[in-house]
């Protein structure tokens, strides 16, 4: 929809009155008053609150490893329809968030998960007959989180100011994963004396249910324009552009930023390791109730590597030679430090190991002498996945401050991370051996490393810089403009783009 002449001049008398005093970030529902509410940080934890009721109950589920089933065949099925179907409407994130707005995204983009266990559900009892309906739940499920990610993505690194950018991440992230760490509880304590290798019915109804109410969240959202950085500033977002403008923009961020291309292999890598650590070692080594104990050892240890990271990168250290472009390098040095020291010790559990041979008895939580070494095993993956998805969300963060463009950087960094993603739930589905597996993920996480140094060395400035003499450009254009208040608004925009994000 063109953005008309009145919106243009609002946008910029709103822009002059963002610093004009102390705003109020209160919020007032039902005649309740909410403190805070409009400040990003709480924007940011009520998306987190989404993703702990969606995302963490369905990472809790396949955490246990086999979406909770004893064979993981259905399981390898649903991730690779989920990651294919990802990966093609990823890359069209940022133009659906942009067009239907945040609330709708969220609300769809929760609707996907409850499908996808509701298919596990039907699988306990029919088995191999309910493969239909797991493709095509895998499918939902796909659409779904492409559309949760990416306005996920928009609000944790557009909203927060440059300094609050790691922290609104750690935040969001903890969130998240406590979902992981409940739901993981959830089935431990439903099937504790279990001797079964599928969770009961009762442990996937409580899924099921807590996912769809998860999916009413977004209801209570603010809008983004309504939202007030701790700095005065507003969330500014650009007037909602065209199909066709907002391909045209987002053909654009990658063709004048050709560098970008150099995270592709950070992106892929971001999502890879899972596949082995849940479906290659953790199914088919430990009991049903060990299983689901590694899932919330899991999720707990994964917020404790996000909050090492985000603090890291966004402590306000006193001396001003530690930069943001320090930080940035030391972060991308520490990663491929732990990839090549966590997961070159982990190749003990996996040199031996022949996939469809399992120990006996299974390994289970009560045998220390056993366990121990296992669950150490898989703390230090866990705090190496914190580590490594809020660096990767910091990073893209520190390249810009305009949520559009943010979007559209989520939006790619999505759909390569499903597109590698199917590709390795494929390799298991087609029972490539175990060490073949862990060797791929070894290797592609330390090629992620190298190939971001790049960016981390010379792309990252101290403070981004916004895109607003695009947009006014793609104002001028939809509103049908002169010259002369195209020109205005472009040195409205120059001007303004420290406060005005």
């Amino acid at each position: 929809m063109a953005a008309s002449t009145d919106k243009v001049s609002i946008s910029n008398e709103e822009s002059d009155g963002q610093r004009v005093g102390e705003l109020n970030t209160d919020y007032h529902i039902a005649g309740i008053r909410i403190p805070r509410y409009r400040t990003p940080m709480a924007q940011v934890a009520m998306v987190g609150f989404i993703a702990f009721t969606t995302v963490g109950m369905s990472s809790a589920l396949s955490g246990i490893g086999g979406g909770g089933l004893l064979n993981t065949y259905q399981s390898t099925n649903a991730n690779v329809a989920i990651y294919s179907t990802f990966a093609a409407l990823a890359f069209f994130g940022g133009t659906i968030y942009n067009r239907v707005g945040i609330k709708v995204c969220l609300m769809f983009g929760g609707f996907g998960y409850a499908c996808l266990s509701s298919a596990y559900f039907l699988t306990a009892h029919i088995g191999n007959r309910a493969t239909g309906w797991i493709v095509a739940a895998g499918c939902i499920e796909g659409l779904s989180a492409a559309m949760l990610w990416t306005a996920q993505g928009a609000v944790t690194m557009g909203y927060p100011t440059e300094r609050m950018k790691g922290r609104s991440f750690s935040v969001f992230w903890t969130i998240f994963q406590m979902g992981g760490v409940i739901g993981s509880i959830l089935p431990m304590a439903m099937n504790w004396n279990s001797k079964a290798g599928t969770i009961n019915d009762g442990s996937f109804i409580a899924f099921i249910v807590i996912m769809l109410c998860g999916c009413l969240i977004p209801l209570l959202l603010i809008p983004s324009d309504q939202v007030i950085r701790e700095d005065g500033t507003r969330v500014v977002l650009p007037p909602a552009p065209t199909w066709q403008s907002e391909l045209k923009g987002m053909y654009r961020v990658m063709r004048e930023n050709l560098w970008f291309l150099s995270l592709f292999p950070f992106f892929a890598a971001s999502n890879w390791f899972y596949t082995y650590q849940r479906n290659d070692f953790n199914a088919p080594n430990f009991t049903l109730r060990t299983r689901s104990f590694n899932g919330l050892c899991s999720n707990l240890f994964n917020m404790l590597g996000v909050w090492l990271m985000g603090t890291m990168l966004d402590f306000p250290f006193k001396s001003k030679r530690v930069t943001r472009v320090l930080r940035t390098r030391v972060g991308i040095v520490s990663l491929l430090i732990l990839t090549m020291s966590i997961w070159g010790g982990g190749y003990v559990f996996v040199k031996d190991t022949v996939r469809g041979v399992v120990p006996h008895p299974l390994i289970d939580l009560t045998e220390s002498d056993r366990y121990t070494r296992y669950i150490m095993m898989y703390i230090f993956w866990s705090l190496y996945d914190g580590a490594f998805q809020a660096y990767a969300y910091w990073l893209m963060g520190s390249l810009s401050n305009n949520s559009a463009t943010l979007s559209h950087y989520s939006g790619w960094y999505k759909s390569i991370q499903s597109a590698a993603a199917a590709i390795v739930w494929r390799l298991d589905g087609l029972k490539v051996s175990y060490k073949n597996m862990y060797f791929s993920t070894w290797f592609i996480l330390t090629l992620a490393c190298c190939t971001t140094f790049y960016v981390a060395f010379y792309r990252v400035q101290e403070h981004s810089t916004d895109e607003f003499p695009v947009l006014a450009e793609e104002i001028k254009d939809n509103a049908g403009l002169d010259d002369d208040n195209g020109k205005e608004t472009y040195v409205l925009a120059d001007t303004e783009k420290k406060t005005a994000v």
